[in-house]
């Protein structure tokens, strides 16, 4: 026996908005049909004279049901149901289109840099995967074609190039970028293509979802930036150069001659530039990024001045200080002690650790950046911070959690609260303290590794291409909660509008056929009476 299969389609559903107020409205219907009811009811008969011959063929016209009064009845019913479907907002739900897999290329990451991973990335291509590309200064983009990277059907397609991300900003964060990628794209498979470089990576890893993937690539060599720069003479100069590999960082001091205003350093930078474009001012330009360096003229003065109850954080900041000085250049002058600064020293950092506030004349001044701990006393909050280049993630077991308004995170914690806050001109805030009851950031080898970016740069957001790689576990972090009560968005086609429209047709029609109607109707005369 031979079975004949069929297969039905099945229409998409549609739901009403407002399902009540179309009952409400379709009561209009009743118009309509008592009008026609009433016409059909038979006329009273007045016998005048010879009229009384006409009552048969009267009885029997108004028993007959026109047909032009069938269908204006039809048509006025079909403008009020229409209209009262209308007044109910249907709705058709389309079928969810499928979620693609998405590629996403980092800022900088050209077809040059895909060559090891091609492969791979033709192989998403054919599973249906879209190619997106991230930006430091937008959410991600639009969906790009593969021809851009060489890959797919380059003959119909023009290649575009990637788009450069040439902004004058600091480096990208990915863990923010990637965090508002998956956020923009929920529920989709994700690829992130870019390189595990410790420059890329900034704060504490946020919770990203499941469906996140990275593919890293291959890392250069070492990349070299200029940290600080002294001039110990007229027509001298000495920049101090961090030179970043895999695993560390090593640093360097350059003995350079002065060149003249305008002109560049001597000397391998990388792919970066070094100006000399004022008297006491470089220009260091890195991947289309600018930040000035100053030319230092003398030794640095940092004063680290504390209280009793702040005794065991300077303890840990002094000795973090004092590791510091050996890699500089010119070896700052560096002062602990319990006592105040003179209103009259000429200092260039001062760390105050006292639980009374900073005095007006370190407030006021400009040219001195300040240190400042958490007071006393401050909320238990537990979280944890975990440096980008450190293994480890550490405890933070008090924070200060008051808002300063117009200041920025420098270290972010992983509930989200800085543990560390810049304030412009240069007033730092730990929002905890060095202290083995307050954090175990007195523990960490990081520490000075932290601070020295900290102590030389006009401002926390200097750019540095630090070359160091990321292990693949700290990729591997706290898992975000997948939301499961909100259900997908589901695309609905309102068909209101078309609704009316057709309403509008109909009542067109029907006052054609009414005009017609009267038109066709001409008045009888009765005969004479005799």
């Amino acid at each position: 026996m031979r079975l004949a299969t069929c297969s039905l389609r099945i229409l998409p559903p549609i739901f009403f908005t407002h399902a009540a107020t179309g009952w409400l409205a379709l009561l209009g219907l009743a118009v309509p049909l008592a009008i026609y009811l009433w016409n059909r009811r038979p006329g009273r008969v007045v016998r005048v004279g010879s009229v009384r011959w006409l009552e048969a063929a009267a009885n029997q016209r108004l028993r007959n049901i026109k047909p032009e009064q069938l269908l204006l009845f039809l048509l006025r019913t079909a403008v009020l149901g229409l209209l009262a479907l209308a007044v109910a907002e249907p709705l058709r739900l389309l079928p969810v289109p499928p979620r693609r897999g998405q590629v996403l290329l980092a800022p900088g990451v050209g077809s040059t840099d895909l060559g090891p991973v091609r492969p791979v990335l033709d192989s998403l291509r054919r599973r249906g995967y879209e190619l997106r590309q991230l930006s430091a200064t937008r959410l991600v983009g639009a969906a790009r074609p593969w021809a851009a990277v060489g890959l797919g059907d380059t003959t119909k397609v023009a290649p575009a190039q990637l788009a450069a991300d040439t902004t004058f900003a600091p480096a990208l964060n990915l863990w923010n970028t990637v965090q508002l990628a998956a956020d923009s794209l929920p529920g989709r498979p994700l690829v992130v293509v870019a390189p595990l470089n410790v420059s890329g990576f900034r704060g504490t890893r946020p919770a990203l979802p499941a469906t996140v993937r990275w593919l890293p690539l291959l890392p250069r060599d070492s990349s070299r930036w200029p940290v600080a720069a002294w001039q110990p003479g007229p027509d001298s100069l000495v920049v101090l150069v961090a030179a970043g590999s895999e695993s560390a960082i090593n640093y360097q001091v350059a003995r350079l001659r002065r060149p003249a205003l305008g002109q560049p350093l001597p000397g391998s930078w990388g792919e970066g530039q070094i100006k000399l474009t004022s008297k006491n001012e470089l220009v260091v330009t890195e991947n289309g990024r600018r930040r000035v360096l100053p030319v230092l003229t003398r030794a640095p003065r940092w004063h680290l001045t504390y209280d009793a109850a702040h005794a065991a954080s300077a303890r840990v900041l002094a000795a973090a200080l004092r590791a510091i000085g050996p890699v500089l250049p010119l070896r700052p002058r560096l002062k602990v002690s319990a006592e105040l600064p003179a209103p009259t020293d000429s200092l260039d950092w001062l760390f105050w650790l006292r639980e009374a506030p900073l005095p007006a004349r370190w407030t006021t001044d400009a040219t001195v950046r300040t240190w400042q701990e958490a007071p006393a006393p401050a909320r238990n909050f537990t979280t944890g911070f975990q440096p980008v280049a450190g293994p480890d993630v550490l405890s933070i077991a008090h924070l200060d959690t008051l808002d300063q308004p117009g200041a920025l995170t420098v270290w972010p914690t992983a509930a989200g609260r800085p543990l560390l806050s810049w304030q412009p001109p240069g007033r730092y805030r730990l929002h905890s303290r060095l202290d083995a009851t307050w954090s175990t950031l007195v523990d960490s080898p990081e520490l000075p590794a932290l601070l020295l970016p900290l102590l030389l740069a006009e401002s926390p957001a200097a750019f540095q291409p630090d070359s160091r790689q990321l292990a693949l576990s700290q990729l591997r972090g706290p898992v975000a909660a997948e939301v499961v009560a909100v259900s997908p968005t589901v695309p609905r086609q309102p068909l209101a509008p078309w609704l009316v429209l057709g309403a509008g047709i109909l009542f067109l029609v029907e006052r054609l056929v009414a005009s017609r109607r009267a038109a066709g109707t001409s008045p009888t005369l009765s005969p004479p009476l005799p």
